[in-house]
């Protein structure tokens, strides 16, 4: 494998934020027969992970994954109703089906004398997206850069009681059955309290505490620590009911000999909290892999076999690049079926607790940036990438998934980027969108809508990534028009909080620093800066609080362990303003076969007043939410603390740099609700 990358600066070695990894780019454990167990409690990593020496880096060739079939990688996700519906799934560890799958529950603990209700699973079929799930279901998906074949069981489970406890218990059926048990709370039903969490950009934690025992692109121990501290959140008030996920899940599209082996690490590290309660993802660029799909997912058919599928366009890893994560996740049905005839069931999807909506999008379908998988080679004539099933990728070659539900056009009134119903195949996402915020500001049941997806509308970091005018064109007019009240991502592995903003600055408030083909440096470009709503905050019960029906406030916490930090942040230094970078188009890959590929950084800067706060002394870090719904209708509030996790070094002989302590003071702490200025 050739080792050499470019990067959109066209630096040899590093990635779309700056950092080291090869060839292709991108845009305690295991969980056994005694492995599960409760809240808080510590868990013991599977014999495979006892490494007595760090690896001295990623493997460069496929590892084979265990024959063995004891449930692992246990998930939870909420129904179409949380308080009635929950979603358990699991994982076989590698290569081999489970022999006869099942799930039993029950409001008691399963024992011999408590068997509870029992669920059989029927055989593995390959993931099949244009097709309906079953009640029980088990899925395979066959990875197309190694041709490893990984087993996904799924149950959904429904008429559950209200804010009930659940115990459950899977087994693989074998002669000598392997088991697991967990348990879960549903949702409460009506106006409750309740509390999550939320970060994005996880990744993997390194050797010491995997399930492999292995490095891979992207690990870090913080990301172990970061599922602890869901866990055992810092100010003692316990667990959240349910956890968000905010993109960039663990970087298997870097590990292009080994996805289904970082995905099963990821898998074990995050079961030890999401065994017990649903975690909720939302779509990354990190999620889009190559593979030997054409774009809808169906098996390449050109002629030349394997290797010449990638040539022919066929290089995508199940539908749109994102079969491991179909396989893996079974998330509420939003009943749209895309105009290749797809069902878009997970990509996008809301769910409601309480008084809250919750909505989550894939940003991949509106943004500018190219960030998904790319083989970008520097060198001229650079062979095609290779790997151990024998596809090939050619330099040169990207995942773009802007627009795969459909197209946008651009409304020069407003600058606004909307459904293009003259094409035939208008944007399916942003019209689900619509109707969805519509449908939630109309239900007397829902004070507030909290919106979570991966890249940022808006973000200050100067080595990270930078905002995207495809989102702010796209999706904040219609933020703007329902008053969303928060709006989460991540993208930036770091923190920073905007003051409530509404509507835009009108103008050309943009530079054009480093021109795609069709720019010139220095020229002024409307970038559609959001604008600040008010800089004032009032005050509820002591704590500092945001009024979000004057404004929308986002949030970045891409804080969840990746080895990348870029909390380092732009300012214009002649007006001592944050100053953000800005996509403002797609940023050009140029180059050739014959020269070489380079991929540009974001185009623009603006100078950025909706900043509010930033935090460039920890990168890492877990937002806690306690939703209050007040006595009556409108009276919900949002108390949100932010706690800044040290960095851990993931590298032999400084395994545990830094402090491994939970932080017991938040970073910030801040009170969002509606009028709560009145």
């Amino acid at each position: 494998m050739d080792d050499s990358v470019v990067d959109e600066s066209g630096q040899p070695g590093a990635d779309d934020a700056g950092f080291s990894r090869r060839g292709l780019l991108a845009g305690a454990a295991g969980i056994s027969a005694l492995a599960i167990v409760g809240v808080g409690e510590d868990v013991l990593l599977p014999a495979d992970a006892q490494a007595a020496t760090a690896p001295t880096g990623p493997p460069t060739t496929t590892l084979p994954l265990p024959t063995t079939t004891e449930p692992e990688q246990l998930l939870l996700t909420w129904g179409a109703d949380p308080a009635t519906s929950v979603t358990v799934s699991w994982s076989a560890p590698g290569t081999v089906a489970q022999p006869a799958p099942t799930l039993a529950y029950s409001t008691s603990p399963i024992t011999a004398r408590n068997p509870g209700r029992l669920v059989k699973l029927p055989d593995p079929a390959p993931l099949d997206v244009s097709r309906h799930y079953e009640k029980a279901t088990a899925v395979s998906f066959t990875d197309g850069l190694n041709g490893q074949t990984t087993y996904f069981y799924h149950v959904q489970l429904t008429g559950l009681e209200p804010g009930t406890q659940y115990y459950y218990q899977v087994s693989d059926g074998a002669a000598e059955a392997s088991k697991a048990d967990a348990s879960f709370e549903t949702a409460p039903f009506g106006r409750a309290k309740f509390r999550f969490s939320s970060y994005g950009d996880l990744s993997t934690p390194s050797w010491d505490q995997n399930a492999s025992g292995n490095i891979w692109h992207e690990s870090c121990d913080n990301a172990y620590y970061a599922v602890s501290a869901i866990e055992n959140p810092g100010d003692g008030g316990g667990a959240p009911l349910f956890h968000l996920l905010n993109g960039d899940l663990c970087y298997a599209n870097l590990d292009v000999e080994n996805a289904p082996g970082v995905w099963r690490d990821f898998g074990v590290n995050v079961a030890r909290s999401a065994a017990n309660r649903p975690w909720m993802p939302a779509l990354g660029n990190h999620e889009t892999e190559f593979g030997l799909c054409d774009h809808a997912g169906n098996p390449g058919t050109a002629p030349g076999g394997v290797a010449a599928q990638g040539a022919a366009g066929n290089y995508w890893n199940g539908p749109y690049g994102y079969g491991h994560y179909l396989s893996r996740f079974l998330l509420p049905d939003n009943g749209v079926t895309n105009w290749d005839g797809n069902h878009l069931r997970g990509n996008f999807y809301s769910f409601q607790v309480g008084t809250v909506k919750f909505i989550s999008l894939d940003a991949d379908d509106v943004i500018y940036q190219d960030g998904g998988s790319a083989y970008l080679n520097s060198a001229a004539n650079a062979v095609p990438e290779t790997t151990s099933s024998g596809a090939q990728i050619p330099n040169g070659t990207v995942t773009y998934n802007h627009g795969y539900t459909g197209d946008l056009k651009i409304v020069e009134a407003d600058n606004a980027a909307v459904p293009d119903r003259s094409s035939g195949t208008p944007n399916l996402q942003t019209q689900w969108l619509e109707r969805t915020l519509a449908e939630a500001r109309r239900d007397p049941e829902v004070d507030m809508i909290v919106v979570f997806m991966h890249q940022c509308a808006m973000s200050t970091s100067l080595p990270g990534n930078g905002s995207d005018l495809g989102i702010r064109r796209a999706w904040l007019p219609l933020f703007d028009h329902y008053e969303v009240d928060l709006v989460l991502s991540g993208h930036e592995h770091d923190y920073e909080r905007t003051y409530p903003v509404r509507g835009y600055d009108a103008g050309a408030h943009g530079t054009v620093v480093s021109p795609n083909p069709d720019q010139t440096a220095g020229e002024a470009v409307d970038t559609r800066r959001p604008s600040v709503a008010t800089t004032q905050y009032c005050t509820v019960d002591g704590v500092p609080g945001w009024d979000t029906a004057r404004g929308t406030v986002f949030l970045v916490l891409g804080g969840g362990g990746t080895n990348g930090p870029t909390n380092v942040y732009g300012e214009d230094t002649s007006t001592d303003v944050p100053q953000a970078k800005v996509i403002t188009e797609r940023n050009a890959i140029t180059g050739s076969q014959a020269a070489g590929f380079h991929r540009n950084s974001a185009d623009s800067i603006e100078d950025a007043p909706w900043s509010a706060a930033r935090n460039d002394g920890d990168a890492y870090g877990y937002a806690i939410f306690d939703v209050d719904p007040g006595k009556r209708r409108g009276e919900t509030t949002i108390t949100m603390q932010y706690f800044a996790l040290p960095a851990v070094s993931n590298e032999a002989g400084s395994a545990h740099d830094g402090t491994t302590t939970m932080p017991t003071t938040p970073f910030e702490k801040f009170v969002f609700g509606r009028h709560i200025s009145r």
